[in-house]
């Protein structure tokens, strides 16, 4: 398992790579030193999407990002490999339900705009507005005091984004860098604005900012049905499994017990004395291993933490 796991990784960072060239599946198989058939399997188990279909996507929420800088609309379909408009726009359409037109020209009253401008804090009073708005989003986990926000504020404000539409904030990425060169992000979004394309922007925005600053890579964990949202944007996942109960033999025998599969324990430790910790390397899409701690098992709490090389 773990070897697919590095497999869909290396896959994913290459991609990342050569975004604006022409990348093709034989191209990708003789890279990652697999057949066609195998990259399809590879693909089934942590993406919902193919590996054409992925390469697709990145590269449209690529070029919306380049949109918002102004880039005329035809330099930035060239650059992602469409010969025609017609072909960009069709595309495009597709998969953030409007024609880039109406993207880039988003400030226009005409209609209820889809897309809105992405912008990071400057100021003092615009961290809180959307710490206010996180709260909003998240009324049981508060994302904490302001203090640690403003040293953040001075450090890396280009990892502070936000989107809005007028003077509506509708979702942000945080990004904490960390010093083992990790940033840990705080997301949130609207329900209003889901499949809008948005919040792929955001995280395309945050990905490209962390990246120049040095940074190896995003971190963050993920509730119950973002699972998708993450894979297509090709994070990987581990899963923490806790208990006050059982204890790390326990889980681990529970572990070995499931015959379906063989999972990978990437890290154990008991968290405050008394928590019982281990960590699984999973592919996000695997639904039904939380099931099984958390209700076969039983007094088990499980989280999904999501990861991207960057």
């Amino acid at each position: 398992m773990a070897a697919i796991v590095s497999t869909y990784e290396k896959i994913i960072k290459y991609i990342d790579e050569h975004i604006k060239n022409d990348i093709t599946l034989d191209e990708i198989s003789k890279y990652a030193g697999y057949s066609q058939g195998h990259l399809y399997k590879i693909f089934k188990i942590y993406s919902p999407v193919s590996v054409m279909a992925y390469v697709r996507n990145k590269k449209l929420c690529a070029a919306a990002n380049e949109i918002y800088t102004g880039r005329k609309l035809y330099e930035v379909a060239l650059d992602y490999g469409y010969e025609t408009p017609s072909g960009f726009y069709k595309a495009f359409k597709s998969v953030f339900g409007c024609r880039p037109g109406r993207y880039k020209n988003n400030k226009t009253n005409e209609t209820r705009s889809l897309f809105m401008n992405i912008e990071n804090v400057k100021t003092i009073k615009e961290l809180n507005e959307v710490l206010k708005f996180f709260n909003k989003i998240y009324p049981n986990h508060p994302i904490g005091e302001i203090d640690p926000w403003v040293e953040r504020l001075n450090k890396h404000p280009e990892l502070l984004l936000y989107a809005k539409e007028g003077d509506k904030i509708c979702a942000a990425t945080f990004g904490i860098g960390g010093d083992n060169g990790w940033v840990t992000i705080d997301e949130g979004v609207l329900e209003d604005y889901w499949n809008t394309g948005i919040f792929e922007a955001l995280f395309i925005e945050l990905e490209k900012r962390a990246k120049k600053l040095g940074y190896i890579g995003l971190v963050l964990g993920i509730g119950e049905g973002q699972e998708e949202f993450y894979a297509k944007l090709g994070y990987t996942g581990n899963m923490l499994v806790q208990s006050e109960k059982h204890s790390i033999d326990d889980l681990k025998d529970f572990l070995a017990g499931l015959n379906d599969k063989t999972y990978e324990i990437t890290q154990t430790r008991i968290h405050d004395g008394y928590i019982n910790q281990i960590w699984l390397k999973v592919s996000i899409l695997d639904k039904d291993l939380k099931k099984k701690f958390e209700q076969d098992l039983g007094d088990c709490r499980t989280q999904i933490v999501v990861l991207k090389w960057i």
